[in-house]
């Protein structure tokens, strides 16, 4: 269908003005140029539009019809354009950021609340799925960015961004878990241990850190929520692999023992991941956000 949407808009004026003359003053056009484009209209569509009379124009019940819907669809164009210019002025949006869930609540949250308060209008959506689940949502523009920890590989031409390095530790329930004794990190097979999902950035780059110590580890729980893991070592199921704030932020901080061993575990750096060709007005005020050190501290 080829469509001519400068017609329609000549047929609204029309229908609203019932004055060819008064039509053409408003489009700043010539009266024969509005009756050219009113025939050439009412040829395309096989239907006589609008009657002549003493007062003007009168419309048929063929464009009564007709203007319900040219009405309906130019003023979804006239919102789709606000939307946009509001869109550019932040007013309005949503930013959709990938990330898990630790990184969520003991990083990422601060930072919303922060940009919350400056563009209330902006609301978020926060996914939380696998590092190459996120990373295929942001090629297919279903994520405007992710803040997660390294490893990330994408095959699209993305742009990475340092934020911030966070260390980890193994924790569990001193109060129910009271005999355990380790000293190296070869001793945590003889334990139950609950980590994260296997396809975690964290997780493999926990793995990788064992493997240099010739330890492999069996979990008995893995979990994509850190809120899952703390709520299973609070009721002693068994040892749980964390960013090392997240004990720290517990209420009942004083229950959980954190494990030292000689060589420090491996610190995990905290990236923001995005394609700038995708990037809306908002989220590129966001980025900026994240990586600033004046925000969120």
């Amino acid at each position: 269908m080829n469509t001519d949407y400068n017609l329609y808009k000549i047929f609204l004026y029309l229908f609203e003005e019932k004055s060819i003359s008064r039509t053409a003053n408003r489009l700043y056009v010539s009266q024969p140029a509005i009756s050219y484009s009113l025939k050439e209209l009412e040829s395309q569509l096989g239907y006589t539009l609008f009657y002549r009379n003493s007062k003007g124009i009168e419309p048929t019940l063929e464009a009564k019809e007709l203007y319900s819907y040219v009405s309906t669809a130019f003023n979804i164009l006239n919102d789709a354009e606000e939307h946009i210019k509001n869109l550019n002025s932040l007013n309005i949006g949503c930013i959709r950021i990938g990330t898990p869930s630790h990184i969520g609540i003991f990083y990422l949250s601060r930072f919303i609340a922060d940009f919350r308060k400056i563009y209330p209008g902006i609301k978020f959506e926060i996914v939380s799925k696998s590092t190459s689940d996120m990373v295929e949502m942001l090629e297919t523009r279903k994520l405007d960015v992710i803040v997660d920890t390294l490893p990330i590989n994408s095959h699209k031409n993305v742009t990475k961004v340092a934020l911030s390095k966070l260390y980890n530790c193994f924790a569990y329930n001193k109060n129910i878990m009271d005999d355990v004794e380790i000293n190296k990190v070869e001793d945590l097979k003889n334990y139950p241990l609950i980590l994260p999902s296997a396809t975690s950035s964290i997780r493999l780059k926990l793995d990788e850190y064992m493997e240099s110590q010739n330890t492999k580890l069996n979990p008995i729980l893995e979990s994509w929520t850190t809120e899952m893991m703390i709520d299973m070592v609070r009721r002693g199921v068994g040892i749980g692999y964390f960013i090392k704030n997240v004990i720290d932020t517990q209420s009942d901080k004083d229950n959980f023992e954190v494990i030292s061993f000689d060589n420090d575990l491996p610190a995990v750096d905290v990236c923001c991941v995005y394609i700038d060709d995708f990037l809306t007005t908002a989220t590129r005020k966001f980025v900026e956000m994240l990586t600033s050190d004046k925000v969120g501290e």
